[in-house]
């Protein structure tokens, strides 16, 4: 466990990439478990109500295919449970630092023009870390496709975009803001 943990520091800080870590199919499993627990958990605490859990389900099953669409394209294939294994430990990682922020936050408005001045300056507190773990992201994507890093901040935000269009597509009534 120790030598994950400092394996993943590692990956944040940009010294490693996704190639270090251990290919296992069990390890990703547990992740993704990991990663919905953790979803399922906010998700509950700050009162968000529907099928989150269906809506988690989905979302990574969604985050995962593109991410393996992305790797066979590129015919790195054999690349994805290493690739998702560490996206996946790296979100759970940001979504930890960003736990605090999200519970003073609370509720979050229906129109962005609704924020109240506290949710505006926490949004603002919390944009240097989105935009690192858009670099961690870019970072692993250039690592795991072999391409420059412009290009695997392209496929991160690409990634981004193709998901919340999907997200968006399957619930229409989600209020665009």
């Amino acid at each position: 466990m120790t030598y994950l943990l400092q394996l993943l520091r590692d990956i944040i800080q940009l010294r490693r990439g996704p190639q270090d870590m251990p290919y296992s199919p069990t390890l990703l499993v547990a992740v993704c478990a990991a990663s919905l627990g953790l979803q399922l958990g906010v998700a509950y605490i700050i009162g968000v109500t529907g099928n989150t859990l269906g809506a988690g389900l989905l979302g990574m099953a969604i985050s995962l295919g593109m991410i393996y669409l992305v790797l066979m394209l590129r015919n790195f294939a054999n690349r994805f449970v290493q690739t998702a294994t560490t996206l996946l430990c790296c979100t759970i990682i940001f979504s930890l630092v960003t736990l605090p922020i999200m519970f003073l936050v609370g509720a979050q408005p229906i129109v962005a023009g609704q924020a109240t001045p506290l949710q505006a300056l926490l949004g603002l507190i919390s944009l240097p870390i989105l935009i690192w773990k858009l670099v961690v992201d870019a970072h692993i994507l250039r690592n795991s496709l072999a391409i420059p890093f412009l290009g695997g901040i392209v496929v991160a935000i690409a990634l981004i975009v193709a998901e919340y269009a999907v997200g968006a597509s399957l619930n229409p009534q989600a209020p665009v803001s």
